[in-house]
């Protein structure tokens, strides 16, 4: 499991997105998600590039990941990405994408 702070995981995070955007891998689950809500991959990567972890990232021990919610106003839409990361995996696994409400 991860042992790293909120700052960290954001860091983490942002690195890998401006990074080869090959290692950001959206799940199905995900890529419907962002159909429905109309979050384009390009929205998706300025989320992940530029957006905020404003909550605690859990752990999801199934997986062995940490999962965080990236949150960013990208294109006129608040969005979030709940994205996990792991130290066994180099990539980001996109697992679901939203609409935020104020």
């Amino acid at each position: 499991m991860l042992k790293h702070s909120k700052t960290q995981l954001e860091k983490l995070i942002r690195q890998i997105a401006k990074g080869d955007t090959s290692r950001v891998v959206f799940t199905l689950h995900a890529e419907k998600r962002m159909r429905e809500r109309k979050i384009s991959k390009v929205m998706a990567l300025d989320c992940l590039r530029n957006g905020r972890i404003n909550r605690m990232p859990e752990p999801n021990a199934m997986c062995g990941t940490i999962e965080c919610r990236m949150e960013h106003y990208t294109a006129g839409a608040n969005i979030g990405l709940i994205v996990a990361v792991s130290e066994q995996d180099p990539n980001l696994i996109v697992v679901t994408a939203m609409n935020i409400k104020d």
